[in-house]
């Protein structure tokens, strides 16, 4: 799980930032991180590498920004599919909004903080993409 998680983003982040640096281009990096960076959900592995790319983001914004490299992160809420092992339906009646995300849903909130029309001065953060999910303070776990 760190391995993919957060050796493999890392790595690749930094080798963008660091190609991106040498030849002067200005740009964006997108990260995509979770939820469980900051709420348990009793998935310790996967909190724990998701938290880990969080910071990972965060330290590279603040090595890139005077490069003008914008470095952020998603933080998708329940997709179907994106490795929820609970029932989706007792998921879907926590979520505040009624209703699981998209993969639309995330690459509409990529294309915005990419852009230069909303993104321009969004540097260093984590968008949740989650129906409100994240307002959750605890789900019981899967028993």
């Amino acid at each position: 799980m760190t391995g993919i998680n957060l050796r493999a983003g890392f790595f690749l982040a930094r080798e963008v930032g660091r190609h991106m640096v040498e030849r002067g281009t200005k740009g964006r990096i997108l990260l995509i991180t979770s939820q469980h960076r900051e709420t348990p959900r009793n998935l310790p592995h996967y909190s724990a590498s998701k938290a880990g790319m969080t910071m990972v983001m965060k330290e590279l914004a603040r090595t890139l920004a005077p490069a003008g490299i914008r470095v952020n992160a998603i933080a998708p809420g329940a997709i179907p599919g994106g490795g929820f092992a609970r029932n989706m339906d007792e998921l879907v009646a926590l979520i505040p909004v009624g209703r699981a995300g998209t993969p639309d849903d995330i690459a509409q909130m990529a294309v915005a903080v990419l852009s230069e029309r909303f993104g321009r001065y969004v540097v260093g953060t984590t968008v949740e993409v989650d129906g409100g999910l994240g307002l959750i303070s605890w789900i019981p776990p899967k028993a």
